[in-house]
């Protein structure tokens, strides 16, 4: 053996012969000088030395085995263990960091986490994700007096989870009937608030129409909240005009109108007018002008303008400012002793904006 042969020769060197010139001169009785060697000392460990003959037991060097494989199934379901994407298949080596990421499925939440672990601990691994269905944005439902406004309940809130169906049905209001609804009734819940508004009407209100009139009072009216509802503690008197905003024909048949607010009276003993004024001014033809020629000056305020009418009383025609000479012409005294001045065909001054210049005497 080639090994064991180069382990005996570093061991034992073989003796070295001298010269073969120094074997003639020396005698053939003298021992040849052998020189002395030193074996030569190696940094590495030298093997032990091994008796010959004797059994050699192999040296067997141990090499690292790498960890089996492991997988791990990953179910992702709902709270009722449905499916929701197909299983994820996770490998990696066993007793080895698992790298993963929770997946994020969209319109539901992670709530729970079975048989999850951070390492592959065995060569086969289940873990069960359950995710929940998010809760959709609330419906809101208003009940509201059609006629005025008025919030009938308080409003009420439907939950329900996304992508869920509703149904909503309009509920009994005492004293009120179902007029009109604006809104989704059936629907599903969504990432968006909606509204559904539901509007009633009084069972004893048969007509309601909003208009812009106006009532003259024969006679003192007593007030009222409501039509047919309790009175104030005060009236309106007999010969005032007064602007109406709704009218409501009671199923009784009685006829009320709002002033406005909740302020009501009965229609008995009114005058409807479209106006608040009659729709013509009844002509003077009794104004009498007297002669009065003179000049004067309009006596108002430093620069601001007064008013001229086309008639005492009657339909502005321009202003003249403060100062501005005048050239009177005729007088009017009307029934309540007021003096106008006219200064023009059809343009009449009050006198009290007027400066009169004197008369030089002789």
């Amino acid at each position: 053996m080639a090994f064991f042969d180069w382990l005996r020769r570093l061991i034992e060197p073989a003796p070295r012969r001298g010269p073969k010139h120094a074997m003639r001169r020396g005698s053939s009785s003298q021992q040849p000088m052998v020189p002395k060697v030193t074996p030569a000392i190696s940094e590495r460990p030298q093997p032990t030395p091994v008796a010959p003959g004797a059994p050699v037991t192999p040296v067997i060097t141990k090499q690292s085995t790498p960890d089996p494989t492991a997988t791990l199934v990953v179910r992702l379901v709902d709270e009722h263990d449905q499916p929701l994407q197909p299983a994820l298949i996770l490998t990696g080596q066993l007793h080895h960091p698992i790298h993963f990421r929770f997946p994020i499925i969209p319109g539901y939440v992670l709530t729970h986490t079975h048989g999850f672990t951070q390492d592959f601990i065995t060569e086969y691994g289940l873990t069960t994700l359950t995710y929940q269905r998010q809760w959709g944005q609330p419906v809101v439902t208003y009940l509201i007096d059609y006629d005025n406004g008025q919030l009938l309940k308080l409003p009420t809130i439907q939950r329900g989870r996304l992508d869920s169906r509703y149904q909503l049905t309009p509920p009994e209001v005492p004293g009120y009937h179902i007029f009109q609804a604006q809104g989704v009734q059936r629907g599903q819940f969504s990432r968006q608030a909606q509204r559904v508004i539901y509007f009633y009407r009084r069972d004893a209100w048969q007509t309601v129409q909003r208009v812009h009139q106006y009532v003259l009072l024969n006679v003192d009216h007593q007030i009222l909240d409501q039509p047919a509802g309790q009175a104030y503690g005060y009236q309106f008197p007999a010969n005032s005009l007064w602007r109406l905003f709704v009218v409501v024909t009671r199923t009784d048949g009685s006829v009320w109108y709002n002033l406005g607010g909740e302020q009501w009276l009965a229609a008995t003993e009114t005058t409807l007018r479209d106006h608040p004024l009659p729709t013509a001014l009844p002509h003077r033809h009794h104004w009498t002008v007297q002669p009065f020629e003179r000049m004067g000056s309009v006596d108002y305020v430093p620069h601001a303008a007064v008013t001229i009418f086309k008639e005492p009383y009657g339909e502005s025609v321009g202003q003249l400012d403060h100062g501005e000479p005048l050239d009177v012409r005729g007088r009017i005294v009307d029934d309540q002793n007021l003096v106008w001045y006219q200064i023009g065909p059809d343009a009449y001054i009050s006198a009290q904006y007027v400066r009169i210049v004197p008369i030089a005497s002789a």
